[in-house]
């Protein structure tokens, strides 16, 4: 017996829901954790009075060839948390026309400011944007032939920034500065944040484990780096970084997204951030403005290039000469060495201790 079909006019195809995937410009714009919740619990209890799985999803989720999600996202993600749904009701759009679909769907959430809007297609940008290149190189070697197909594939398979403007009513300008935020500044936030989860395991399970207990919650890393900082009794200050990091991705985001409050309005008074806001702060945080980090300038070392050079000086020149002193010597630089250590700062310790234990697990 076939399933019932969902109530759309629209032709269809079920599709396992874990053959599915969120197309990556509709993934990067806030999740509503809320709203899949509320679907999960509708769901469940449907199910409990005897409602059969495929009846519950009465809108067809609308998905290009590569089985990539343009619109059903949220019920997509409640699907995947209900074990008694397999496949989903799904209408294939032509790809020529996916690219406007998504930008479609974007531009129906009249709440997003440009900013906004080029953010969530940044990486969109970026493909269009190289492809773009591609084109131009290819059309530059005209002389020694233009590889026709090649380029016909260039330009159908990934479309041009100019034609991804036009789409999205958006200009070619502020979605290249969509793709400077995330090329230059979001990445670096994201391997900030990575970097220092390697070197606290604790506190990496502990954030897994939080995260697990609170699905809905926004802004997850703030609020979780807030009561870990309470725990312990530090407060939220701007030394605070340098105990745990805060998640810049997170938080120019939210303001993206969401707005910042105005300083002399109401609570709920908000006005748009742009990503020329974003970039600023971006590159404020991590001291480049897009440069060279102005410690690593040669003509005037700051305190981080002089760190990085004893660090280089002290491995390949006192332990390698190691073997050379005698036991007696050793032993009095093995105990001041000991007593040092306990003077180092925490997360320096405990990156030792990290490296230590991987290097014993790996022997």
């Amino acid at each position: 017996m076939k399933p019932t079909p969902p109530t759309s006019d629209r032709p269809f195809v079920w599709i396992p829901k874990f053959d599915l995937s969120v197309h990556e410009a509709v993934s990067q714009t806030p999740e509503d954790r809320a709203l899949v919740e509320t679907l999960k619990a509708e769901w469940r209890r449907k199910l409990a009075r005897g409602v059969k799985p495929e009846k519950l999803i009465h809108d067809n989720l609308q998905i290009s060839s590569g089985k990539e999600i343009g619109d059903g996202r949220h019920r997509f993600l409640a699907a995947l948390g209900i074990e008694e749904i397999h496949s989903l009701p799904c209408s294939i759009v032509d790809d020529s026309d996916f690219e406007a679909l998504v930008c479609e769907k974007l531009l129906q959430r009249r709440h997003y400011s440009k900013s906004a809007l080029a953010y969530s297609l940044r990486h969109m940008a970026a493909k269009a944007a190289q492809a773009g290149r591609e084109t131009r190189t290819v059309n530059a070697s005209a002389g020694r032939g233009i590889d026709v197909s090649r380029l016909n594939r260039l330009t159908s398979e990934s479309g041009t920034l100019e034609s991804l403007a036009e789409k999205s009513r958006l200009s070619t300008d502020l979605l290249q500065q969509a793709v400077k935020l995330e090329r230059d500044y979001m990445t670096r936030a994201d391997k900030l944040i990575a970097d220092w989860l390697a070197i606290a395991p604790d506190y990496a399970a502990d954030w897994q484990d939080w995260q697990d207990r609170n699905p809905t919650i926004e802004m997850p890393w703030s609020c979780w780096r807030s009561a870990k900082l309470a725990h312990h009794g530090f407060p939220d200050d701007a030394k605070s970084v340098n105990i745990i990091p805060k998640s810049w991705r997170e938080i120019e985001e939210d303001k993206i997204f969401n707005g910042i409050v105005e300083t002399d309005g109401e609570d709920d008074d908000r006005r748009s951030y742009s990503l020329g806001s974003a970039l600023k702060a971006m590159g404020s945080y991590f001291a480049t403005a897009g440069g060279t980090r102005p410690d690593l300038n040669g003509d005037s070392p700051a305190l981080y290039l002089t760190l990085r050079n004893k660090l280089a000086s002290f491995g390949k020149t006192m332990w390698a000469k190691w073997s050379d002193v005698d036991p007696a010597g050793r032993m009095e630089v093995i105990k001041d060495l000991a007593t040092n250590v306990v003077t180092w700062p925490e997360d320096v310790r405990r990156a030792v201790a990290v490296a230590l234990a991987k290097e014993g697990g790996a022997k």
